[in-house]
C-alpha cells in the first residue's frame, strides 16, 4: 500500500506541466528516415517484448507482468541486441545519461514499437533521446497486472494502426 502511495505522489510529481515557448522536439541522428519510420504492427495472437533496463526494484516485476499477459512473450537473449532485433516491441527505460540512445542506434526500428517508461517527465525523454519515441509511460503508473494488461492492450491497439 505504502509502495502505491508513493509510487503515485511521484507520478503526480513528474507529470506536471513545463511551461516553455516551444514544444521539446527530439534530436534526430543522421541514420536513414526510413530506419527511423514505423510500420505497423501486423496482427497476431502473441507479440514479442524486449524488456530493457526498468529501475532495478521494477525489473522483476515488469518481468512478471508479461510472463503472466498471454498476448506477450518475453524474448531473453544473452545479447540485447539479437533480442531486440527480434522483438515487435521494445520496453526500455532512457537509462541514465539516456544510454537508450546506444542502444536505438543499433536497431532498424521501422517495424518495432518504441514504449520508454521512465521516472523523468515525457518532455525530457522526448528532448533527450535521439530516436523515435512511440509511446511514454510513467515508470510508477504501472503497479498490477490490470494495470498492466490495460497498458498493454493500449499499447497493441496503437501499434496496430498507421499514425
Amino acid at each position: 500500500m505504502h509502495r502505491t502511495n508513493i509510487a503515485q505522489s511521484l507520478a503526480r510529481i513528474s507529470n506536471r506541466q513545463i511551461i516553455t515557448d516551444q514544444p521539446a522536439r527530439p534530436v534526430y541522428d543522421k541514420r536513414s528516415d526510413k530506419l527511423n519510420e514505423r510500420v505497423p504492427l501486423s496482427l497476431k495472437m502473441v507479440y514479442t517484448i524486449c524488456l530493457w533496463q526498468p529501475y532495478f526494484w521494477l525489473k522483476d516485476t515488469y518481468t512478471t507482468l508479461i510472463r503472466n499477459n498471454e498476448q506477450l512473450n518475453l524474448l531473453n537473449d544473452d545479447h540485447l541486441y539479437s533480442a531486440a532485433a527480434k522483438a515487435d516491441i521494445l520496453l526500455f527505460s532512457s537509462g541514465g545519461n539516456y544510454s537508450v540512445n546506444g542502444i536505438l542506434e543499433q536497431i532498424d526500428l521501422s517495424n518495432k514499437y518504441v514504449v520508454i517508461i521512465s521516472t523523468y517527465s515525457e518532455q525530457e525523454i522526448r528532448s533527450h533521446i535521439k530516436y523515435r519515441i512511440d509511446y511514454y509511460q510513467n515508470a510508477y503508473l504501472v503497479d498490477s497486472q490490470l494495470a498492466f494488461d490495460q497498458f498493454i492492450a493500449n499499447i497493441l491497439e496503437r501499434a496496430t494502426k498507421q499514425d
